[in-house]
């Protein structure tokens, strides 16, 4: 003989379940799309969803695959925050939002791979300076000042400089005992706090960003 189920519907419009048949709980997984982040975003907030859901007091989870366990910040939202995106922070991240919907509990996973880019150019400068030694120790305390100086200009017009390489060679000019300190530096655009003033979760907004920096620093 066959076991009859029965759905009932109540007056509210919501499935009511015979006892024994409630399920126990509802879980779903969701491909995410990758997000792509600019280095030195100022700040990202990325949502656990990438569509609003209407749930009651929603609780969030984000974890990160394969990596070393650290603190994430994740807003009562459940917006995971990013400041100053550096290259480490790219990988796997994976949101899930539990819920319950008439009585039963449910959560559903929404998985993200993240990657920082940056914009390909900048400037490759030369730097010549003019002393009266050469001696590694002189000139590794010459360039600890060279970048404490660097490192305030950075601040100032919110660029970055990159130390590639440094040369120590005498001068042809005379006095012959005078040597030249040549200092390759790599200049980009981008530094620390380089778009505080835009939404870089809006790509026109960024694009537009981007001319206004590289033509301040320019």
């Amino acid at each position: 003989m066959g076991i009859l189920t029965f759905v009932l519907h109540s007056c509210s419009g919501q499935t009511v379940f015979p006892s024994g048949d409630l399920p126990v709980s509802s879980s779903w997984e969701h491909p995410g799309s990758p997000v792509f982040i600019h280095m030195e975003s100022s700040l990202y907030s990325l949502p656990c969803s990438p569509i609003e859901l209407e749930v009651a007091d929603p609780t969030y989870h984000w974890v990160r695959d394969r990596a070393a366990p650290r603190l994430l910040s994740v807003t009562k939202e459940g917006h995971l925050l990013f400041q100053h995106f550096q290259a480490g922070d790219s990988g796997k991240y994976s949101c899930t939002i539990s819920y319950t919907k008439h009585g039963v509990p449910v959560s559903e996973t929404f998985h993200y791979s993240i990657f920082g880019y940056h914009v390909l150019g900048g400037l490759d400068t030369v730097l010549l300076f003019y002393s009266k030694v050469c001696e590694d120790e002189w000139t590794k305390r010459f360039l600890w000042g060279l970048q404490e100086k660097l490192r305030q200009l950075e601040i100032e017009q919110q660029c970055k400089f990159q130390l590639n390489a440094t040369f120590c060679f005498p001068s042809l000019n005379i006095p012959s005992d005078e040597f030249i300190i040549q200092v390759h530096l790599e200049v980009s655009f981008f530094g620390p706090h380089w778009d505080e003033h835009c939404n870089p979760q809006e790509m026109k907004t960024v694009i537009n960003c981007y001319r206004r920096t590289v033509q301040h620093n320019l």
